[in-house]
């Protein structure tokens, strides 16, 4: 479900019809970006599929409250798109975050490779906040109320386990290689066109050592291509969803 009539969108994980507050972030965006005044019309979104259009009643110095309307509730695209990925350096990252987000990608799930530059095994709150921050940014932009679920850091190992212990859940399986076995994605349509589930491994730019490879083919993956260049970890991760996307839309 997305946003249509083009009012401010905001970001409010505990919408209810009624009188709800805006996040500490959210309503500092409303009184100093925006500059909300009260009887100004705004769309409200929860993340989950909720969505609402509200009212403003009340502004205090750091503080909007909204008077919300019917709550109405709609599905995430389809089909849901799980994204492993190795995690990029700086800003690169957020790039990757805004990008997926906007593509609808139902898991963010970082992935540590034996090549892996950047991310390791923890995701602090304050990490995680921030990455969820891009998220919404992204997400009020492009008019969805879905947000991607941002899954903790997984070893390759461990994030295999995963794969096999819930294999039912991954759908189609698709993976980033520029191999000479690699399929060319265009040509797979047929693999995951009806799948209400693709699961998307992208690897570090330094490439899945030959056993990470064989251990991905292994699990379930199939290797498909894009072009014949190397691509930065965030430009496959994008161009492997979208191509998905426009594959299966």
């Amino acid at each position: 479900m997305t946003a249509t009539d083009g009012y401010p969108r905001f970001y409010c994980p505990h919408l209810a019809v009624g009188r709800v507050d805006l996040p500490d972030g959210e309503a500092h965006h409303g009184l100093h970006v925006l500059r909300l005044r009260p009887g100004d019309e705004v769309e409200l979104f929860d993340g989950a599929g909720a969505v609402a259009t509200a009212c403003v009643v009340d502004l205090g110095r750091k503080t909007v409250t909204c008077e919300a309307g019917e709550v109405g509730r709609g599905q995430p695209p389809r089909p849901t798109v799980r994204m492993l990925f190795a995690v990029p350096k700086g800003k690169r990252l957020d790039w990757l975050l805004e990008k997926c987000t906007e593509l609808a990608a139902g898991l963010l799930q970082p992935v540590v490779f034996e090549r892996s530059v950047a991310g390791g095994s923890d995701l602090s709150v304050s990490k995680r906040e921030r990455w969820l921050g891009r998220c919404i940014a992204a997400a009020k932009q492009s008019g969805l109320n879905h947000l991607p679920e941002i899954g903790h850091p997984l070893a390759f190992d461990a994030m295999l386990a995963d794969v096999a212990a819930g294999r039912e859940d991954c759908g189609a399986m698709l993976l980033g290689d520029v191999g000479p076995g690699a399929h060319r994605l265009a040509a797979t349509g047929e693999t995951f066109g009806a799948a209400e589930t693709v699961t998307v491994l992208v690897g570090p730019e330094g490439g899945l050592t030959g056993q990470e490879r064989d251990g991905a083919v292994e699990a379930g993956f199939l290797p498909v291509r894009l072009g014949e260049t190397v691509l930065r970890v965030e430009t496959s991760a994008v161009a492997m969803l979208a191509g998905v996307r426009a594959m299966t839309g």
